[in-house]
């Protein structure tokens, strides 16, 4: 249930480009073995414009307390959400950096899921034995990033944490998470220590429909499906991300040239989605690296076109879009 410190998400936070957003990796506060300095790190956060449902979505996960499971074409922007849900729940609403509450789990056929709880340094310990340098056992346990949400996670501050690409992993990794998503808390054998979370972290679940997810662990997610943008949508992302690198270097390309990228680009879309033949559709993160390197272009006045007059003789710089052969054979000279 809401509570009078519950704050709602409304998407707005990423309307332009955030420069030069600085934050160190501190992990002191997770005990781990080694204390690596701590380091400045500077990101440029992206634009972001999630639609009414996603935000949706994203109350229905809170208020339940349930994990949300997103799906999607790749490049449609299913990563960035935890992060746009962090920045503007922190740093945007409560002054915060955003990421001592935000924690990411990036998901290979190799991940077990015990390595986002804990990790335990066997080695390191039989190593100090040997050598009589004795260390209390919970000196050797580190946490992984479900464990750091979970130690995180304060109930006038819920920690987000984002799992990508649940569905690289193998068959039982969803299924072997249940008992910690469903009661939020786990044991590490070699400490005997039980970790439970003060209050329940938002998690993010990213799926590629690689391959079918559990039933039992589907049972337990909110489920949102990202559509490919409309149109209007794809202008106004279009134009926010020609905007931030406008910030940078002082010269506008024009509206009329981007609204006719983007109409082109649409057009194609819908080709390679109506076509059986297609290996690969173009998605939104792939409009806008094309778009960064016609804007590089546009500022070089290296452009094969005047003005805003698109070329006649097919797509610029195909290979920005499409990636299989067949693609480029059918795709590369469509006006």
């Amino acid at each position: 249930m809401k509570d009078n410190k519950y704050t709602p998400y409304d998407g707005q936070a990423l309307a332009t480009l955030v420069q030069n957003h600085r934050y160190t990796v501190d992990d002191s506060q997770f005990k781990t073995v080694v204390q690596v300095p701590k380091k400045e790190i500077v990101e440029d956060i992206a634009p972001y414009f999630p639609s009414k449902e996603l935000i949706d979505a994203i109350e229905y996960a809170r208020i339940l307390q349930r994990p949300l499971l997103l799906r999607g074409e790749p490049g449609c922007g299913k990563t960035r959400v935890a992060q746009a849900l962090a920045y503007e729940l922190y740093h945007q609403q409560k002054g915060d950096n955003y990421r001592n509450h935000y924690f990411e789990w990036f998901i290979k056929s190799s991940t077990k899921a015990k390595e986002g709880l804990y990790q335990y340094d066997h080695l390191g310990r039989l190593r100090d034995i040997q050598t009589y340098n004795k260390q209390e056992p919970i000196a050797y346990r580190s946490f992984g990033p479900l464990g750091k949400a979970f130690l995180a996670s304060k109930p006038d501050a819920p920690a987000v944490l984002l799992i990508d690409e649940i569905d690289k992993a193998d068959l039982d990794f969803p299924n072997d998470l249940l008992l910690e998503l469903d009661e939020k808390r786990f044991f590490i054998e070699e400490t005997h220590e039980e970790i439970h979370a003060e209050h329940p972290p938002i998690v993010i679940i990213t799926s590629n429909d690689e391959k079918e997810l559990p039933n039992a662990f589907l049972r337990r997610c909110v489920f949102h499906y990202i559509e490919f943008p409309k149109l209007e949508e794809l202008y106004q992302i279009a134009k926010a991300r020609v905007l931030s690198q406008e910030q940078e270097i002082k010269k506008a390309m024009p509206d009329t040239l981007v609204e006719k990228l983007v109409d082109q680009f649409y057009e194609l879309h819908q080709f390679m989605k109506a076509s059986p033949n297609t290996d690969k559709r173009v998605s939104t993160s792939e409009l806008l690296d094309w778009l960064r390197l016609i804007h590089h272009y546009y500022l070089t006045d290296k452009l094969p076109f005047e003005k805003d007059q698109l070329p006649a003789n097919g797509l610029l710089y195909p290979e920005v879009l499409l990636k299989s052969l067949d693609d480029y054979k059918q795709y590369a000279k469509k006006k």
